[in-house]
């Protein structure tokens, strides 16, 4: 069994790290360094994705009574664009809306880990996962780290204004408020590592390489989560 942060549940042979940093800090890249190596990358924000397409889904049923038919697509499903404009300008509401939908997450994922197989090592990247069930899950957890000025130059790159870059991350924990938050769950010895994203991708790709194969030089053979 690992030292890690899993719980009790199916055995398995393979690590599961938790990739998670605030809005803009680089965690995809970080993930998609991962996959190279061959781990299964399991995108959280992508299972949302999916999970707010299914129009009939008890989950976007939830959503809409909670905050209205305008954050409704045409066709049933959910409207990120519309939905996001509502909880991202309001703290309350947001927290609301992950109440709803956390716990769908977490079993979409937990799901997607039992269908892959048990010696294939597999990462969930999450912007959420330490405050939700999720860390439950993992041998470790990175942190990933950037600079505001970086969070803000990638968030205009993807089309988010000034404005609203800087009210998404001015609702985000610190880096600190998140470890908190993990040692409050897990204790003071919960594996955690910060991921500094200062410098090239080559930088941030040598990093990865070289926390993966330690992690894996001390990880145990079996496992529970």
């Amino acid at each position: 069994m690992s030292d890690g942060l899993q719980g009790a549940g199916r055995r398995r042979e393979a690590p599961v790290v938790g990739i998670t940093g605030n809005i803009g800090t680089g965690k995809s890249t970080v993930a998609k360094f991962l996959a190279e190596l061959g781990v299964h990358v399991v995108d959280a924000d992508q299972v949302v994705h999916d999970l707010y397409r299914d129009s009939d889904s008890l989950l976007v049923q939830a959503v809409a009574a909670e905050f209205g038919g305008e954050v409704l697509a045409q066709d049933g499903s959910l409207d990120r664009a519309a939905l996001g404009r509502v909880v991202f300008n309001d703290a309350a509401a947001l927290e609301k809306l992950e109440l709803i939908v956390h716990p769908a997450v977490v079993t979409a994922v937990r799901q997607e880990l039992d269908r892959t197989p048990a010696h294939i090592p597999c990462a969930i990247e999450a912007i959420k996962l330490i405050e939700s069930d999720l860390v439950m899950m993992l041998d470790a957890v990175w942190v990933v780290v950037a600079t505001s000025e970086s969070q803000r130059e990638r968030l205009s790159a993807k089309g988010m204004s000034p404005a609203e870059s800087q009210r998404r991350l001015d609702m985000q924990p610190s880096v600190e408020d998140k470890v908190a938050r993990l040692r409050q769950k897990r204790g003071p010895l919960s594996p955690v590592t910060r991921i500094d994203n200062v410098g090239t991708l080559a930088d941030l790709k040598s990093t990865v390489r070289g926390l993966w194969s330690t992690m894996q030089a001390t990880i145990h053979d079996t496992k529970e989560y």
